[in-house]
């Protein structure tokens, strides 16, 4: 971490013990999610265990789809004035529980043609179980905005103990897919109204006035939640967009070669999800330092530490890759290696675009950041339709790698275009001077 203590400076202690619990929150949450998929995969059977994955995959996307930009358009809004947290926040709980709730009845309806009777259920709950957690985060970003980020992670802490200990205790006990299901969905679900309840304790005097659900809008929420949309949908479609080219690979895995490939899929994609911890711990540090930035240096600074850094851990994948699929999912999963190796070969770009997406955002790239989610998204598309069929999971793989080839180029096509716009305006400036 010295290489990165000129970036922390302007921090005080406070902040950054508030970012070090919240990374340590997350770095849990990813660890219990780990554990659970493990145990799932060990005791459910694998077509089971496919048709959670796919769910949990599902679900996670709605989740994003559902987004819509509104958690930082949220923590934005709370952090410049939060005397209207409580009237925002009512607009924002209310547009975000009604798009989970279309997106629930969208999951239901596609789920119960696709999906074996047996399965159509916990598939259901397990969608549920994501859209939950997802609207549950949004809420978050109210306290994340005010600077009380640490009730956050106290919530979400702890409902994330609750779903790997009641999975837990499911699997351990009388395993099924259906009651994995509910151990699932219980948790966030009881934690929404604690996290309502924080934050309209932390909005003093607005708080008593928030109606969430049922309720009809005031006069001037209309126009707040115009307003509302408008600002958050441009990086709510990019985040979406991300999103859809980063786990879509499931879906063609599935249609070509079924839930087991799926399984085998999915769990070494955890590991590799996993490590992805590292670079958004540090982009949690770094990212306003990078939004301050008048020039390059910290960005090049920044990636040329995440980008050594990810070329260590490609390694050590790829030497480790059969120990580690034994040792976590046992030799059922063998067959998965050449997947997690061929996805190890992208960790050194995921390290290194977490840092150049970032700072496409920080310099208001929200336009650009869109458009190159959207041509990753089209070129992950044309990847998958052309490796999967053929090379099946490791196709998949070799998909998201050559998709974060796109990014990068993408980002550096953007920031070079920002940097060229940055200095014709210095001269300009120079010029009336």
């Amino acid at each position: 971490m010295k290489a990165l203590s000129r970036f922390v400076s302007t921090f005080d202690r406070g902040a950054l013990a508030r970012i070090a619990y919240k990374a340590s929150i997350d770095a849990a949450g990813k660890v219990a999610m780990l554990v659970m998929s493990v145990a799932a995969a060990r005791t459910l059977p694998r077509d089971a265990f496919g048709l959670f994955a796919l769910a949990l995959t599902s679900g996670w996307l709605l989740g994003v789809a559902t987004d819509a930009g509104i958690p930082i358009y949220l923590a934005r809004s709370a952090a410049r004035a939060p005397r209207r947290l409580a009237a925002t926040l009512a607009v924002a709980v209310r547009l975000r529980l009604l798009l989970a709730f279309v997106a629930l009845v969208a999951a239901v309806l596609v789920g119960w043609r696709w999906t074996p009777p047996a399965m159509r259920l916990p598939f259901a709950l397990i969608v549920m179980s994501q859209l939950a957690s997802a609207t549950l985060e949004t809420i978050g970003h109210a306290l994340r905005g005010i600077g009380r980020s640490e009730l956050e992670a106290h919530v979400h802490f702890g409902q994330r103990v609750a779903v790997t200990a009641s999975a837990l205790l499911v699997l351990g006990t009388a395993p099924s897919i259906i009651g994995l299901a509910w151990a699932m969905l219980l948790p966030p679900l009881l934690a929404m109204p604690v996290m309502i309840a924080l934050a309209r304790r932390s909005a003093q005097a607005q708080a008593a006035s928030i109606h969430f659900w049922p309720a009809t809008l005031t006069s001037q929420a209309p126009s707040r939640l115009v307003h509302l949309a408008r600002a958050a949908a441009p990086l709510g479609a990019g985040v979406l967009l991300s999103a859809l080219y980063f786990r879509i690979d499931l879906f063609f895995v599935e249609y070509w070669h079924g839930l087991e490939t799926v399984a085998g899929y999915s769990a070494v994609f955890r590991i590799v999800e996993g490590i992805r911890l590292a670079p958004a711990a540090v982009l949690a540090v770094t990212f306003p330092i990078l939004c301050r930035a008048t020039d390059a240096a910290a960005l090049l600074r920044v990636a040329t530490w995440l980008t050594a850094a990810g070329v260590v851990a490609a390694i050590a994948i790829g030497v480790a890759a059969p120990t580690l699929v034994v040792g976590l999912y046992g030799g059922a999963y063998l067959d998965a290696v050449p997947a997690l190796r061929t996805l190890a070969l992208a960790v050194p770009l995921f390290f290194l675009n977490y840092a150049l997406t970032h700072q496409v955002i920080g310099w208001d790239g929200q336009g650009a950041f869109l458009a190159i989610a959207a041509t990753a998204l089209g070129a992950n598309l044309a990847a998958n339709g052309a490796l999967v069929p053929r090379y099946g999971a490791t196709g998949a793989a070799a998909a998201t790698g050559l998709t974060e080839v796109v990014v990068t180029v993408g980002c550096w096509w953007a920031l070079t275009g920002v940097r060229r716009a940055r200095q014709t305006e210095h001269v300009a400036t120079e010029g009336v001077s």
